[in-house]
């Protein structure tokens, strides 16, 4: 089995956590802006992104931006993620909201990409409802990236990578984040770097390592992807840069034995 380290260069954002909605709507176009020069500077180098929101506002008020992100997403540079509007909290909702949120991103998505988001991403939401599998594939998606709960908050859950069945019979691959969504500088890539080639040994199937400076924004620097090139030109070919769609299909196109969870994850 293929124990290739899965490079995800990502930017999480939480638009609205500790600022008003516009300093939140900056960041993404700061954030979407400096992914685009670093995607022009890096010709391996690939981007990812969730929720739909973040896409409206800036083909509202960027169009030009938008257009050179909409080339990028053609090319398989700059890949969506997460086929709902935001990340929301993943308990409460009722299953109308959750059918809603996939019913009208996923139609954006499709009318301005040409296709709908397969990978399911919510990694900042605190805990996870039982019937979400059901959600996420009836909204399109084969496979699901989250991160709490950690391994400290729920030691009985899967680590890493498992099928998470609904009571209607839904399933869906699911990888959960071990160690962050986000990590950037050489002692927090090397930390990273030495988890994920441990939990690659261990289990026998490559990992994904998300990198990029989250939160209020900013994603991959120069810094972390020089840092990486250098790494990969020193001989670390296990390093790759992809996608989470590229890792799930690669995973799936496998034969490959992963536990099963059937239930909330809180």
């Amino acid at each position: 089995m293929d124990k290739t380290i899965k490079l995800i260069g990502n930017a999480h954002l939480d638009p609205i956590w500790l600022w008003r909605w516009q300093e939140g709507c900056g960041e993404v176009l700061q954030t979407f802006r400096s992914a685009l020069d670093r995607l022009k500077e890096y010709k391996d180098f690939v981007f990812t992104c969730s929720s739909a929101a973040y896409y409206q506002w800036v083909e509202e008020i960027d169009p030009e931006l938008f257009e050179e992100i909409t080339k990028l997403v053609k090319k398989g540079r700059w890949v969506p993620v997460n086929g709902w509007w935001v990340q929301p909290d993943c308990n409460m909702p009722s299953g109308e909201s959750f059918a809603r949120q996939a019913l009208y991103s996923q139609l954006y998505y499709y009318e301005k990409f040409g296709k709908i988001c397969k990978t399911g991403y919510n990694v900042d939401s605190f805990g996870h409802s039982a019937f979400l599998p059901q959600f996420l594939v009836k909204g399109g998606m084969t496979a699901y990236v989250m991160h709490r709960p950690g391994t400290h908050e729920n030691k009985e859950m899967p680590e890493n990578l498992f099928w998470w069945d609904s009571a209607d019979g839904s399933r869906i691959m699911t990888f959960r984040i071990p160690e962050g969504y986000g990590a950037h500088g050489k002692n927090a890539l090397d930390s990273k770097m030495e988890d994920a080639n441990n939990r690659a040994n261990e289990t026998g199937h490559g990992m994904m390592l998300f990198y990029g400076v989250g939160n209020h924004g900013g994603g991959p620097t120069k810094g972390d992807l020089d840092y990486l090139l250098k790494l990969k030109e020193d001989g670390f070919e296990e390093l790759e840069y992809s996608s989470p769609d590229d890792y799930f299909s690669e995973i799936c196109a496998g034969s490959i034995d992963v536990p099963v969870w059937s239930d909330e994850m809180q």
